[in-house]
């Protein structure tokens, strides 16, 4: 196992639009981890085999939505207020913010927050799934000291995104990526187009303002461009 002093905190972050743009504001937007997990699974989702239409009761067929397989994220981490390890002043204070920050009602939004897990070369948008919190440690007045949270995220894409990747023979499927730290538009023109000089093709098709600096965990679409 590596050394967890070496690596970055677990970070999960909130947002209150679908795009990733506007971060929940003050100290519980965003949740770090007191201990990192020492793993994390990811399970991926096939779409169901379903035809691809279906007749109408007036005799028109019209395609069927299929659901693109999803991934779904699943951490399992401890918090600890007993004085042994620095970072957690109170596990149920930690526990509600955590509550807040990933499953509750937001009336500002109407939904829960959109997050953003991240932890080193991770980078997942999603919503929560599931919380499950084990409580292990007390203090004589029955104020519990430790605990193991099991969380679970399904990955989110943004409505455009999903529909293309819907539609099966769309020809930007292929072309669909999640930016990581170090990329620039130029850099991934290159390498999908065979020149860099269509970053500003791409960057209007995403409505990308400032190009050179584009979030890592941002998807782009790299549409097929007429040369």
């Amino acid at each position: 196992m590596l050394n967890q002093g070496k690596l970055t905190k677990l970070e999960i972050k909130g947002y209150k639009d679908s795009k990733y743009s506007e971060p929940v504001s003050g100290a519980r937007g965003v949740f770090k981890l007191q201990l990192n997990p020492k793993d994390y699974s990811v399970e991926t989702t096939a779409p169901p085999m379903e035809k691809k239409t279906e007749k109408l009761a007036n005799g028109t067929e019209i395609d069927k939505i299929v659901i693109a397989g999803k991934k779904c994220l699943s951490i399992e981490f401890y918090l600890d207020s007993t004085g042994v390890i620095s970072g957690c002043d109170s596990v149920i204070k930690a526990v509600a913010d955590l509550k807040w920050l990933c499953v509750e009602y937001q009336g500002e939004i109407h939904d829960s927050f959109f997050l953003q897990v991240i932890w080193n070369a991770l980078v997942f948008n999603c919503k929560c799934n599931s919380l499950n919190v084990n409580y292990l440690v007390f203090k004589p007045d029955g104020e519990p000291v430790r605990a193991k949270v099991t969380a679970s995220f399904q990955e989110f894409v943004d409505v455009t995104i999903q529909t293309l990747k819907n539609n099966t023979s769309s020809p930007d499927l292929s072309h669909l990526r999640t930016i990581k730290a170090g990329d620039t538009l130029p850099m991934l023109c290159k390498e999908i187009y065979g020149d860099p000089k269509y970053y500003l093709q791409v960057a209007k098709a995403n409505r990308i303002v400032n190009f050179r600096s584009i979030k890592p965990g941002s998807q782009v679409l790299f549409p097929r461009l007429k040369k």
